[in-house]
Parts: C-alpha cells; structure tokens; sequence
C-alpha cells in the first residue's frame, strides 16, 4: 500500500513586512505540517523545515511584534485534545517543536488572526470532544494567554451534531 505526500492549506497566508509571503500547508496523509514561502510574490517558492511533533495539521499563523511567528495549528494525535502551536524567529524557514496549548481542541481547525487594534483573535472548538461548540478568544498578549473567549455556537443537541467546524475569519476595514 502507498501513501501519497500531497499537500494541502486550510488557513488564510499571511504576508510579512519583508514581503515575504507565507503558505501554511499539511499533509493529511503524514499528519504534518511545513510553510510554502515566496519571497517574490508567487513566482518561486521554497519550503520551511517541517513542524516537528505528533499529528500538527492545518496550520495558521499570526505575527508577533517582534518578528516572531506563531502557527496554531489542529492536534491529528493521540490526547490530550488541544490546540497545537509552534514558532519561528527566522521568517519561517524553521520552527520550534511543536507543543500543546492549554486550549482544548477536538482535533478540528481553527483560525488566528492578527486584529488591526493590536489583539490577537482566535476561532475554535473549544471542547476536547465534539464540534458542537464554536468559540472565540481574544489574547492582549500575543498568545501567552486568551483572556476573553465567547461561544459563537453551542448546541450539544443540535439536528447535526459537529455542524460548527472548520472556521475561518477576516477582518474588514
């Protein structure tokens, strides 16, 4: 039996100040994560180091002020359920060990996004079983902690339960 590498993206890229444009990609096959990076808009690529740990997938990522980026990304492991997360101080060329966070996850996605007014925003399953519960955390501190979380949806009894999952964000004006 053969298993094929293919690469996919969930998450939105993100572009650097440098220019820099960033691709978070997975493989659902190998249960891993890298980035796809160009550095003149598209024409040629390079890839990052993978994300090493234990069934990191569909990675998003936010920019810290100092440079440094953070990929959360869907936990494809074994328990505990949380949120994954990794760093890299380089651009995305390599990345940190990937480490659970305190935020429980089913193994579902999620999306961070860096708000214009300097907090960071999150949008998850927040429960280690079960997608039906949707919420969103917002963090003053560039992830070290998400002070405020409200439900977007929860409704354990829903006609289709685990309707709330793979969410996606953007911010206007």
């Amino acid at each position: 039996m053969f298993s094929r590498l293919g690469w996919m993206t969930r998450a939105h890229p993100i572009v650097l100040p440098t220019g820099r444009l960033i691709v978070p990609l997975y493989s659902d096959g190998w249960s891993f994560s890298l980035m796809a990076l160009s550095d003149d808009w598209g024409k040629t690529w390079k890839t990052s180091a993978p994300l090493v740990g234990a069934g990191n997938i569909q990675p998003t990522i936010a920019l810290k002020k100092d440079g440094t980026l953070v990929a959360y990304m869907r936990n494809n492991g074994p328990p505990p359920k949380r949120i994954h997360m990794s760093s890299s101080s380089d651009q995305g060329l390599t990345w940190t060990p990937v480490v659970n966070t305190d935020l429980p996850n089913p193994g579902s996605g999620c999306e961070v996004m860096n708000l214009k007014e300097g907090l960071w925003c999150l949008v998850y399953n927040d429960t280690e079983e079960g997608r039906h519960s949707l919420a969103v955390s917002l963090s003053d501190d560039e992830g070290k902690r998400w002070k405020w979380t409200r439900l977007l949806e929860a409704d354990p009894r829903a006609a289709r339960p685990g309707s709330f999952h793979y969410p996606s964000i953007i911010q206007t004006r």
